[in-house]
């Protein structure tokens, strides 16, 4: 996306930070992550001065939001492998939530566009849209209750934080987009964008997701 408005982010520096993030959550050296982003921030910096790649600041904000970005997605794997308990329910849950609202929004939304969402950032994106969103996402949460072992209210609860990061995530994407006035991030799967417009609304539901079960899990145990 950057590199079509001549902004070069760095090809190596987002993967390396990953890949670091990667580690520590999974070897559970949660206290490492937060100075591994802290480095890669300034050392996005100083390689973009180093190598006179103009504009810097952009430059460098390019390489920070790419790590960013999979940093927050990264939290699915906290998920599946970090929960104390019902560690492959809660990811399936959570996938097949965010899926079913995210496609009830793209089909219920288009009905009634009288009333957008955002309309600078997104003219597709309706309130009916984001409504719809969050009943299914709730909604298919509820189907879940058994495999879950969720009350009715926290498994709603869930639900509500999944839908409303989800939607934040597809804007904050779309955001992006229009500010570098492109319609998608890539052409890898044709007429339907990249892999970035496939996932954006994983990006910080990821998080939310994760953080919602443990503050459940804490309140049951």
């Amino acid at each position: 996306m950057f590199v079509q408005k001549q902004i070069y982010p760095h090809k190596f520096i987002p993967e390396i930070i990953s890949f670091i993030c990667t580690y520590c959550f999974i070897y559970n050296k949660h206290s490492f992550v937060m100075p591994v982003l802290v480095f890669g921030i300034f050392l996005s910096f100083f390689i973009t001065v180093v190598t006179n790649k103009k504009p810097y600041l952009l430059t460098t904000f390019s390489t920070i939001t790419a790590f960013m970005l999979t940093f927050c997605t990264l939290y699915i794997i906290k998920i599946a492998y970090l929960l104390p308990e019902n560690n492959v329910e809660i990811l399936l849950v959570y996938i097949f939530a965010v899926m079913a609202g995210d496609f009830s929004a793209s089909q219920i939304g288009p009905m009634y566009k009288i009333v957008r969402l955002a309309p600078d950032i997104s003219p597709n994106k309706t309130v009916l849209g984001s409504i719809a969103n969050l009943f299914f996402t709730c909604l298919i949460s509820c189907l879940f209750i058994p495999l879950l072992k969720f009350k009715l209210w926290q498994v709603l609860l869930f639900g509500i934080c999944v839908s409303f990061a989800a939607q934040i995530g597809d804007l904050s994407i779309s955001a992006i987009k229009r500010d570098l006035n492109i319609r998608h991030s890539s052409t890898l799967f044709c007429s339907y964008g990249g892999i970035l417009d496939r996932v954006d609304a994983f990006i910080f539901s990821a998080p939310a997701a994760y953080y919602c079960a443990i503050f459940i899990s804490e309140l049951n145990y």
